[in-house]
């Protein structure tokens, strides 16, 4: 029979190769299990924290609204008010300046623009030297681009030496870009 040699402090063969890499195999899946878990326990306490916010907000109690009979025509009345500033707001100021300037004239003055509740309506107020000059700046006014439905709303004729100077209100309807 032969000998068997046992050695227990130098292993040597496949079998240590295989062992070795079998140890670092393990070693490698522990160390992606524990970064694992470490990730899906933040995941974890985050859900949590934001459960337990949304069962705070859950629990807390509301006020009560409480409507009074005329509460609801004057809300209404409130909110036609408020979307009529807002419409007078929006009114793309430059643009209809612009067109104003594009129908300006050295013989007729505006002395007030002002705009009607709906924003789209415009009331000019001002003086011409004489009713044709008037007239031909109604003209001009409805040949720009931003303005249509150009009306004289009422005109006044001053007494004066030499021409007639005329007052006048004119509306429109503002059709340039919003």
């Amino acid at each position: 029979m032969r000998a068997m040699r046992l050695d227990f402090l130098h292993p040597t063969g496949p079998q240590l190769k295989l062992g070795a890499a079998l140890l670092a195999l393990g070693v490698v899946i522990t160390g992606i299990a524990g970064w694992r878990y470490h990730v899906v326990a933040a995941e974890v306490d985050q859900l949590q924290s934001r459960l337990a916010d949304v069962q705070r907000l859950a629990k807390r109690g509301l006020p009560r609204v409480r409507e009074a009979a005329g509460d609801a025509k004057s809300l209404a009345q409130e909110v036609v008010q408020a979307n009529a500033v807002l419409a007078s707001l929006t009114v793309p100021w430059e643009a209809m300046f612009g067109e104003f300037e594009q129908a300006a004239s050295p013989n007729v003055t505006l002395l007030s623009i002002q705009p009607e509740a709906s924003g789209r309506h415009v009331r000019l107020m001002g003086e011409a030297r004489r009713f044709e000059d008037l007239l031909a700046y109604i003209g001009r006014l409805e040949a720009t681009d931003g303005f249509a439905n150009v009306f004289l709303a009422n005109h006044e004729f001053k007494a004066g030496a030499g021409e007639t100077p005329v007052t006048f209100s004119i509306t429109a309807e503002w059709v340039g870009r919003p």
